[in-house]
């Protein structure tokens, strides 16, 4: 993955099919997830960091993993519930007794303990408009689940032009922003240059930063796009 914060277009403004888990692990606890028994799942490290290594029954599980993001993808074999095992990059094995069910396809967070406190989530909250941005940016090109946000699987396809598809896939909800994950893909047989700028004037909440995994798509190429919204002050009111 590039780096985010190198990408970032802040443009501060004037005035499914799909569900997500987040589980708390604890090396050497046994934790239980849900999954799909149909269609593909994916598991990643809450807090950004890498998962490099993953063990189970293979006649359970087919495993596919992304080695540039650090995610894994299980696709399971037969219904009963079985255990694998999650080596991150922080050195610690988690235990997962995975429970296949017929569902749609799950997004399953790893979240260790935080070391974290209310003086800092305070001191964050205090931090200056931009530098709070750039943090949720950064978490997001990490496929990290920001601290103190909350997660949930929005799968829509968001009408953007002809020659693309753009598909929202991830909503992170603060007490100031929200973060959203979309997929982005050339339909054409052409090259397409993608800029920021573009998309700064989505509907819905005020658009604050876009980020662009790949500037540049060949014919049928897809990339990821992190866009981080300003919360506008209506209580009850979804993104």
């Amino acid at each position: 993955m590039i780096n985010r914060l190198l990408l970032i277009t802040i443009l501060v403004l004037p005035g499914s099919a799909l569900a997500l888990q987040v589980v708390n692990v604890v090396d050497g606890q046994t934790v239980p997830i849900k999954v799909s028994l149909k269609e593909l799942n994916r598991i990643s490290m809450a807090d950004g960091a890498r998962i490099d290594h993953i063990w189970g029954a293979e006649d359970r599980m087919r495993v596919e993993a992304d080695k540039s993001s650090g995610q894994i993808f299980v696709r399971v074999i037969g219904a009963k519930p079985f255990s694998l095992f999650v080596r991150a990059d922080n050195g610690e094995t988690y235990t997962l007794l995975a429970a296949p069910q017929d569902i749609p396809a799950e997004t399953v967070f790893l979240r260790p303990p935080y070391h974290s406190n209310r003086e800092r989530n305070s001191a964050d909250r205090a931090l200056p408009f931009i530098k709070r941005i750039e943090r949720l940016m950064a978490a997001l090109g990490r496929n990290a689940l920001p601290e103190d946000y909350a997660a949930r699987a929005a799968s829509k396809v968001v009408p953007l032009w002809k020659e693309v598809q753009f598909e929202r896939k991830t909503i992170y909800t603060g007490d100031t922003f929200i973060g959203e994950v979309y997929t982005l893909t050339n339909l054409t047989q052409e090259d397409m240059q993608l800029d920021e700028r573009e998309l700064r004037f989505l509907p819905g909440h005020p658009v604050a930063a876009v980020a662009i995994d790949k500037h540049l798509l060949r014919a049928h190429e897809s990339t990821d796009v992190f866009i981080t919204r300003v919360m506008r002050q209506r209580q009850g009111e979804q993104p």
